[in-house]
């Protein structure tokens, strides 16, 4: 048991700093968001829609963090069982599990937020359409 706990305490770093991406991934897809909805697309500010966002990354958090536990307790108990890969070996598929756990999470707002971005850059649909339509 004492090896899990040195084994968690050893990933947490690493696991905050993906934490770390993924809340900046998360907090700018907010941000663009709630400038194009609400300026840009002339919506009204939904508190539900924000807290429900709030609540999906908490729970992705959370999420993640167990997953990660999960491989990482059963990569040290199962260890006695299976071939022996190695510590090095060990930690890249550690390094790497952690990093495409929260990655893809981290992507997955990265990716909303550049389309967001774009929007913006775009402007309202229907300024694009008078420009076009005032083109000569």
């Amino acid at each position: 048991m004492e090896m899990i706990y040195a084994t968690l305490k050893l990933d947490l770093g690493m696991i905050l700093v993906c934490y770390a991406v993924l809340l900046l991934a998360f907090a700018s897809n907010v941000v663009l968001s709630l400038y194009y909805n609400i300026s840009l697309s002339k919506e009204k500010f939904d508190k539900k829609r924000l807290l429900l966002g709030i609540k999906k990354a908490v729970v992705l958090v959370i999420g993640t963090l167990l997953l990660v536990v999960a491989i990482d307790a059963a990569t040290l108990l199962l260890a006695d069982y299976v071939l022996d890969i190695g510590s090095e070996t060990h930690d890249i598929i550690k390094v790497v599990m952690i990093a495409t756990t929260i990655g893809v999470a981290a992507w997955r707002y990265i990716k909303d937020a550049y389309n967001t971005f774009i929007n913006i850059l775009n402007g309202k649909p229907t300024e694009n359409a008078d420009a076009l339509d005032n083109k000569e």
